[in-house]
């Protein structure tokens, strides 16, 4: 039986605070809650109680199983709202861990995620324990004292163990990614916010039946495959998404992940064009401003504005006027209707690395692929980034 959740949010009312609260009911949903009510309240969080003492009072004696606050829970406003609601009270990197739970598959994105739970809960944990030691009753979640330290004492050790073994993971990965450059293979990543359609757009390129549902975070891990490029070879990469408010534990502990999208010669930003300008706004900005925090230039970006096919016709100016306050260029498509895919194949070929471009007016003896007047010659065996 699904445990029934009360939503709430307490915070500034922005423009955009609508679509924001709508994909924090949809995380709460694909997490395996039943959502019984969204609550907001405007303004400063209170320190105690995040809702204030008075409104927490009040929340207390409605029907519900566990308490889901927007916002990340200082490890005294999880204890207090525990004590009094006796009920479990979680956040939304919680319930964004527990999706990453469920749907991971290797077992590097299994110990990341456990890497990011144990970090996120570790100073839950620690005040838990000061408090036991000081005698005071820990109310719901409540344990004793020696029973708390020995789990808060596994934990470290833990945490320890599980970045040694990402270590060697990240380790093996550069030592793949330096044979893979010196072998001239250059490294496509598809990367954007969740639900942006990246994981339809890698089907379409590669033909391959990857699992699409619609949902945040289907794709968890790095999934690559062989691209043919008119006999160009690059190696194309689906990652896992973006979304906004992602608190600095996850990108730490997902950080080999992203290792794929530092080390890419050339990045797919997928953008969703159907959505309103609000949210296309705020997605750009999140997926720009996280490729920005790994070292990831502009320079090595193409954006893909995908979905296309339910875009309206007069909104198209509107589109381009808006995505080129970031970006000089982009490439519409339609990952689930095969338009434009041709398209940006051929801005691929173009664009990484591995051939060097000459324009010949007559025979001149160069060796390469030839389109028009231009003469496509294949570079070293080392590739560079272009």
């Amino acid at each position: 039986m699904r445990s029934r959740a009360l939503l709430a949010y307490v915070g500034p009312k922005t423009l955009n605070l609508s679509y924001r609260l709508d994909e924090f009911v949809s995380l709460v949903e694909v997490a395996g809650f039943d959502v019984v009510d969204l609550m907001t309240q405007f303004g400063r969080a209170d320190t105690r109680f995040y809702l204030g003492s008075g409104r927490a009072r009040e929340v207390a004696k409605r029907d519900f199983d566990v308490f889901i606050a927007y916002h990340s829970l200082s490890p005294l406003q999880v204890f207090n709202l525990e004590r009094l609601f006796r009920r479990r009270v979680i956040d939304r990197v919680l319930v964004i861990l527990s999706i990453f739970e469920k749907r991971a598959g290797s077992t590097e994105s299994k110990l990341q995620i456990e890497l990011a739970r144990l970090r996120y809960e570790l100073p839950k944990v620690k005040e838990y324990l000061r408090r036991a030691k000081v005698g005071e009753q820990l109310g719901f979640m409540g344990a004793g004292e020696y029973i708390i330290d020995a789990y808060y004492r596994h934990m470290v050790k833990r945490i320890s163990t599980i970045r040694r073994k990402l270590e060697e993971v990240r380790r093996s990965r550069v030592t793949h990614i330096a044979k893979r450059k010196e072998v001239g293979v250059p490294e496509v990543v598809i990367t954007g916010y969740t639900s942006a359609g990246k994981t339809t757009l890698f089907n379409r390129l590669v033909g391959e039946n990857k699992l699409v549902d619609g949902k945040p975070f289907a794709t968890l891990e790095t999934y690559s495959r062989a691209l043919n490029l008119w006999g160009k070879r690059v190696v194309l990469t689906d990652t896992i998404g973006f979304i906004d408010d992602l608190p600095p534990v996850l990108i730490e502990s997902f950080h080999s992940t992203l290792q794929e999208v530092i080390d890419a010669d050339t990045i797919l930003l997928v953008v969703d064009g159907s959505e309103p300008q609000e949210e296309i706004t705020r997605k750009l900005e999140t997926s720009v401003e996280t490729l920005g925090e790994v070292g990831v230039d502009r320079g090595r970006i193409i954006l893909v504005v995908n979905k296309v096919d339910k875009v309206r016709l007069g909104d198209v100016r509107y589109l381009r006027d808006l995505f080129t306050r970031y970006f000089a260029w982009f490439v519409p498509v339609s990952a689930a209707t095969g338009f434009g895919i041709e398209a940006l194949k051929a801005v691929l070929f173009f664009k990484v690395p591995g051939y060097s471009i000459i324009r010949s007016t007559g025979e001149d003896g160069a060796r390469g692929l030839r389109v028009g007047n231009v003469t496509f010659i294949p570079m070293p065996s080392r590739s560079n980034r272009g």
